[in-house]
């Protein structure tokens, strides 16, 4: 769940029969709740003093704790039917089945709708669920792009790297690994201006390296679309100039901008074509 969410303490020890049977059905309707509540196994062996504090008197014990307060709680061993009413009750103190899930939606909304501080708060609160902290982490570094803070975005695209390479195949991370990478190079461009570029472009209309510097630019500015014309362009001419360096920022772009996107549908349809010429 979102920070503050309902947890389940569920007390066990491993000499308690009941326990043992307890445990398994516990932990499979909080896997069905989808990440709205969370099971917290607490050994009283082990943890002694937290079973005192809560005044375990007998086990199991399973409590539902929302917000620092304790919500509910029973002893021993309930009927099926029971321990799910059990359960539903702490979900629909999250809000729901699956509420981490519209917590991910609602920042992904709030950025998308530019409230940066909003979607900043929300990925942030769910970094603290292991289930999600590489998707939040990738829109923190589109938050951090937003809040024009580049440095801070390929910090965090390194740490998904570094921490979560099984992740990196995921659209949402793909994207915002592909955003960053070309806020990275449209810096890394001309130091001239749009107008600039455009008017040395008009007398130099068959020099592909400005017209590229123009698409790095474009980039930089967000304009996309325009990039992408600029790219096809080049490609028309060369479809290897430069190593492939303008495909290459071409299907960058695609990336950044996913499948769906209506500029990367045309643009992926006009590259077909200059492929197939």
């Amino acid at each position: 769940p979102p920070l503050g969410g309902p947890v389940l303490l569920d007390f066990y020890a491993d000499w308690c029969a009941p326990c043992k049977q307890l445990t398994p059905k516990l932990e499979k309707l909080v896997a069905e709740a989808k990440g709205s509540v969370r099971l917290a196994k607490i050994n009283v062996d082990k943890l002694p003093e937290l079973a005192q504090a809560l005044q375990v008197a007998s086990l199991p014990t399973v409590m539902i704790v929302h917000k620092g307060k304790l919500a509910d709680s029973f002893q021993g061993l309930l009927p099926d039917a029971q321990l799910k009413a059990f359960v539903e009750k702490a979900i629909a103190l999250a809000g729901g089945p699956a509420s981490s899930e519209k917590a991910l939606e609602a920042a992904e909304a709030a950025l998308e709708g530019g409230d940066v501080a909003e979607a900043t708060r929300g990925f942030g609160e769910l970094m603290s669920l292991p289930e999600h902290t590489p998707v939040a982490m990738a829109g923190l570094a589109l938050c951090a792009l937003k809040d024009d803070n580049l440095s801070l975005a390929q910090d965090l695209v390194a740490d998904l790297h570094k921490k979560f390479p099984a992740e990196l195949t995921k659209p949402a991370i793909r994207k915002a690994i592909s955003k960053v990478g070309l806020a990275a190079e449209g810096g890394g461009g001309s130091d001239k201006s749009l107008v600039e570029l455009r008017l040395a472009l008009d007398a130099s209309p068959a020099e592909h390296t400005l017209r590229y510097e123009l698409a790095q630019a474009l980039v930089a500015q967000d304009q996309v679309e325009e990039a992408v014309v600029e790219l096809l362009a080049i490609l028309k001419k060369d479809r290897v100039w430069n190593e492939g360096a303008a495909k290459a920022l071409l299907l960058n772009i695609f990336e950044s901008l996913g499948n769906a996107h209506e500029v990367t549908k045309k643009g992926r349809r006009q590259l077909a074509n200059i492929v197939l010429m």
